[in-house]
């Protein structure tokens, strides 16, 4: 049982130290606005049904002279997606550019031949599947200072089943948190803002452009060993909002496809992190289970241990991003989730294929 509180008591003190993190105030220097120092690049595949939001909210904007172009990179799409924007280009005043993967396949060479063809310093990739709200790249212009190489932005889910939404949540408050302590664990591609110069000097995909996905990890793995800066972007302003998972289904095949590419970018505090979390919800069952045959006051300390952090850190996030009601949904999650990681446990041991718009992880 020392060993278990040990782990608990290492549980409570990330929580803490995160929720530090998240609620710091941000004493940066001096902020000179400038205008287009930003190219937008928009990578994507077979998005028709969902590219809708995205548009919406770039017209929407009410400041976006910091974007001086808006690059979309379509991934081989054999739907209507390419159609649908090349139409919304035609009506905008921004320069925007549509390009074609012809040789390559992938997120990630979509996403080098933008940084390729960008005339800015500074570069942002975005999903396709996105909102954010109209006062975002006014935000932007208002918070960078353009004195480091990385920035990430926060990114959480606006719909989908409410499973999938507390972990996004959570998952926000916990990686800005670290983030703003100086310990980056979590990048998100929806979102991220990098220095082109640094990009170019490090090649951050040469050798993993045969994995469909893991593209923000491998970036920010690669920022951080080569000792890059890094920096959070963040206010109530400054947050995307993506599509979330529409069933259990899709959010366990959607965990599994993170937890593969944490495997693949080696960066160990990630991964440190992400075991302690594991260890501490495979833990609650069997805690469960012994305190209703041998009820003993240890058992609920450290099932009370674990409950504290998780309903701090999603009242934390659900006040933040007034999302009010997600927190009632804490103790059903507190129990529902440790199935869920035993289930993808489950999964990932008997070699349950992966794909990632419509195609495996490896190998594309």
């Amino acid at each position: 049982m020392v060993i278990i509180s040990g782990i608990f008591i290492l549980y409570l003190f990330l929580i803490f130290i995160s929720l530090i993190g998240f609620l710091k105030t941000d004493k940066s220097s001096e902020i000179i606005e400038l205008n287009s120092f930003i190219t937008l690049i928009i990578p994507y595949r077979n998005e028709e049904c969902r590219i809708h939001n995205l548009l919406t909210s770039l017209e929407s904007q009410k400041d976006i002279s910091a974007v001086s172009k808006i690059i979309f990179v379509d991934d081989h799409s054999t739907d209507l997606t390419r159609e649908k924007i090349n139409n919304w280009i035609s009506k905008q005043d921004i320069k925007c550019e549509s390009l074609f993967l012809d040789k390559y396949h992938g997120k990630k060479r979509a996403i080098d031949l933008g940084v390729q063809k960008s005339p800015s310093e500074f570069v942002m990739i975005m999903d396709a599947d996105i909102s954010f709200k109209d006062v975002f790249f006014s935000s932007i212009k208002k918070s960078i200072d353009l004195n480091y190489d990385l920035y990430l932005t926060a990114v959480v889910e606006n719909n989908g089943i409410v499973w999938s939404r507390i972990l996004s949540y959570s998952m926000s408050v916990i990686s800005i948190g670290m983030a703003n302590i100086g310990i980056p664990i979590l990048a998100n591609g929806a979102g991220l803002i990098f220095r082109r110069k640094s990009y170019n000097e490090l090649m951050p995909f040469i050798s993993n452009f045969n994995i469909s996905s893991g593209d923000d990890m491998f970036l920010l793995n690669s920022f951080l060993s080569n000792k890059r800066s890094i920096k959070t972007l963040f206010n109530r302003n400054l947050f995307i909002e993506t599509q979330g998972s529409k069933d259990i289904q899709d959010m366990v095949e959607r965990s599994l496809r993170w937890s593969g590419k944490m495997k693949m970018n080696g960066l160990l505090t990630t991964k440190l992190v992400g075991l302690l979390v594991i260890i501490c919800n495979l833990i609650i069952i069997p805690l469960i289970v012994l305190s209703i045959f041998k009820f003993q006051w240890l058992f609920f300390v450290l099932l009370f241990l674990k409950l504290l952090p998780d309903l701090l850190v999603l009242i934390t996030g659900s006040i933040f991003y007034k999302e009010s009601k997600l927190w009632q949904y804490s103790l059903p999650m507190f129990l529902l989730y440790p199935l869920i990681l035993f289930l993808i446990i489950f999964l990932q041991a008997t070699k349950y294929k992966v794909k990632w718009k419509e195609r495996d992880l490896l190998n594309i």
